[in-house]
């Protein structure tokens, strides 16, 4: 590649990379408007230990009913219907040996949290007189589903579900009002009009749906009954654990970390590390794109520890393929051709170490629940995307780099194992 070319493309992705990190981390007024711009970075949602949130606790009507293994069902029960609502970070505990707090960070919507919280009895689905066809058990799934440019809430039955549906369908659209009444406990939660007998082994539930509201009912649905009544005791939105500024901090002291690696790594690698410093940049645009755009993922202290562990790992990989570049330029390699071999030896051992990490994050996403779900989900991002950067890109910004130079071996800090010997 040419100079100027290199010069061309250098400067060129230079002004897109500063235009994304403005778009990314800065947040401003635009002029002859009357809203405001807000960063990307502003659209990750935040933990209930940097932004506060909304707790309830529920108290069982019947203590005599409450034990160990019906507190764990019921845990695990609101588990299902927070994390199908994307509240991936709720924490729930265990208070006063009988009670089970829940604690959700930066809601929305505190009664819609409440509605899916304190959803408990019997699901049922009943006609007008009161008549009862068939319970919770016998749905094996429910969903949101998209028909016709609407969402949809999609029901499937288990085998004795399809005839006690069929039943009621059948009573129901014979009656004066032809709609079937959904209830959990003595709550209504849905009133769908029946358009005639439904037989298969799926049903569908319309309305005037918006995902959000067709996801409650369904996580509702499918996540069943809470094994006793409970009551909200309690109920009260609470502030950041660590304050306002804890945020900022923390992103104070992630951005002097990156300040001190990009320094370091051009002190001692020279035309190698700009390129490597480079790819850590895109790596955190990149980053703080995917943190927005995911859904269910929101910060948190441990959540940042999962992006600075990842940044470790992506200054590595450029460690260990710069290192063996070096070991090919000093048994006698020309430069291009160090860089090719360099990266093609080097590859194996980025891949394999970050796989294990890749590997050990799902396994804390699917097997864990809270902050360490948190931790994971930042993690896998980061691992997944400092990979990508640290053989791609740092590999095409050291072509650009070199073209700069005729003097490879001073401009990235290569030695011949002749001369370090002598």
């Amino acid at each position: 590649m040419s100079r100027g070319k290199s010069i061309f493309l250098l400067i060129l992705t230079g002004v897109i990379i500063a235009i994304a990190a403005v778009a990314c981390f800065c947040s401003f007024e635009i002029p002859g408007s009357i809203k405001d711009y807000n960063s990307v970075m502003s659209l990750i949602g935040q933990g209930i230990d940097l932004k506060g949130g909304y707790y309830v606790v529920l108290t069982p009507q019947d203590t005599s009913e409450s034990n160990e293994n019906v507190i764990e069902e019921a845990q695990t029960i609101l588990r299902t219907r927070l994390d199908k609502k994307g509240y991936t970070e709720a924490v729930i505990t265990v208070q006063d040996t009988t009670k089970i707090r829940v604690e959700i960070p930066d809601i929305d919507n505190d009664d819609e949290v409440l509605e899916l919280i304190g959803s408990t009895g019997t699901l049922t689905f009943r006609d007008s007189a009161g008549t009862t066809y068939l319970t919770g058990d016998d749905i094996t799934s429910s969903y949101v589903g998209y028909e016709d440019g609407e969402y949809v809430v999609i029901m499937n039955f288990t085998e004795k579900g399809v005839s006690k549906f069929s039943e009621a369908t059948a009573t129901v659209y014979a009656s004066s009002d032809k709609v079937l009444y959904i209830y959990l406990g003595d709550d209504l939660i849905s009133s769908p009009q029946v358009n005639g007998q439904i037989t298969s082994q799926s049903a569908k539930i319309e309305g005037s749906f918006t995902y959000e509201t067709a996801e409650s009912l369904a996580a509702i649905i499918d996540s069943g009954r809470l094994p006793i009544e409970y009551e909200v005791s309690e109920q009260r939105s609470i502030s950041a654990r660590l304050g306002e500024t804890a945020l900022s901090k923390s992103l104070m002291a992630g951005a002097i970390g990156l300040l001190i690696i990009f320094l370091i790594m051009i002190l001692y690698y020279r035309g190698m590390g700009i390129a490597a410093d480079i790819a850590l940049v895109i790596y955190t645009i990149l980053f703080v794109i995917f943190l927005a755009i995911v859904p269910g993922v929101q910060l948190t202290l441990p959540g940042i520890a999962g992006i600075l562990l990842s940044i470790g790992m992506a200054v590595d990989a450029n460690i260990v393929i710069f290192e063996r570049i070096k070991r090919e330029f000093a048994n006698g390699k020309t430069f291009a051709s160090a860089v090719e071999t360099g990266f093609k030896r080097a590859i194996i051992t980025v891949i394999d170490a970050n796989v294990t990490t890749i590997l050990a994050s799902v396994v804390l996403y699917f097997l864990t629940t809270g902050a360490i779900k948190g931790f994971a989900i930042t993690l896998l991002i980061g691992v997944v995307i400092s990979m990508l950067t640290s053989i791609f890109i740092t590999r095409w910004y050291l072509k650009l780099i070199s073209a700069l130079s005729n003097k490879k071996d001073k401009f990235f800090n290569l030695k011949r194992e002749e001369l370090e010997n002598a």
